[in-house]
């Protein structure tokens, strides 16, 4: 496929080693307090939260670090276009396995509005809706890799609040995949372990995100699952 006018030069498509791009972009994501897509946490399954330590001294700083990632990753993503704004997060991420995440349930499909994360401890879809659609995912936990996921249009989530009184949630369309994507790292899933075709699986540099999007049907940098399985493999001391 041609480039167009306003495109980036896209790499070579055997060029998987880490650009520079690559490589600011996760010393980034390392400052905010994300934890290496190699690490173990990750494929953990997360204790729950229990109800009478949510008003907790570390419960609390917790949840005040997920909002600092947050809003950190936010006020970074205004300035540098090619940023990969940060609409959900789960504690593991940040190298903490309970069960709590933030959602961000105002959020557009396009990305032109946002809305404060919202908090949900120990949460659990209670209901999926029988129609699916297929979207494009990232995640700060999946380094390089992007790709086509396939999920309900609409959920029903059952939490907790910051002040451990519970709620439920009923989300749809791209509200309904935050909240499908975050769940999953509690139990120790990623999107990539979602997507059974390889050639729904890329992978993505850092200079390539705005075309991405415009070429994700045709992305020709593949992802196989055995690349994907050698990214989160814990790497041995």
């Amino acid at each position: 496929m041609p480039a167009s006018k306003n495109s980036v030069q896209l790499l070579p498509n055997d060029a998987y080693d880490d650009t520079p791009g690559d490589i600011e972009r996760a010393l980034i994501e390392s400052d905010l307090g994300m934890v290496a897509p190699n690490s173990k946490l990750l494929n953990d399954i997360a204790k729950p939260v229990p109800p009478d330590e949510i008003d907790s001294q570390h419960v609390k700083q917790l949840i005040g670090r997920l909002h600092d990632a947050a809003a950190g990753q936010r006020r970074d993503s205004r300035k540098r276009k090619k940023r990969r704004t940060l609409v959900g997060l789960a504690a593991p991420q940040i190298g903490v396995s309970l069960r709590i995440v933030l959602i961000d349930t105002k959020v557009d499909a396009n990305r032109k509005k946002y809305g404060k994360p919202e908090c949900f401890i120990n949460p659990e879809i209670v209901w999926r809706s029988r129609e699916t659609e297929e979207g494009r995912e990232g995640c700060f936990s999946t380094g390089q890799i992007w790709g086509l996921v396939r999920r309900p249009i609409a959920v029903k989530v059952k939490a907790l609040d910051e002040q451990g009184k519970p709620f439920e949630r009923i989300m749809e369309g791209f509200t309904a995949r935050i909240a499908q994507h975050e769940i999953d790292h509690l139990n120790g899933i990623r999107f990539p372990d979602r997507i059974s075709s390889d050639k729904k699986r890329h992978w993505v540099h850092a200079e390539e995100l705005d075309d991405y999007p415009k070429r994700i049907k045709h992305w020709e940098r593949l992802c196989s699952r055995v690349r994907w399985e050698e990214v989160k493999a814990t790497p041995t001391q």
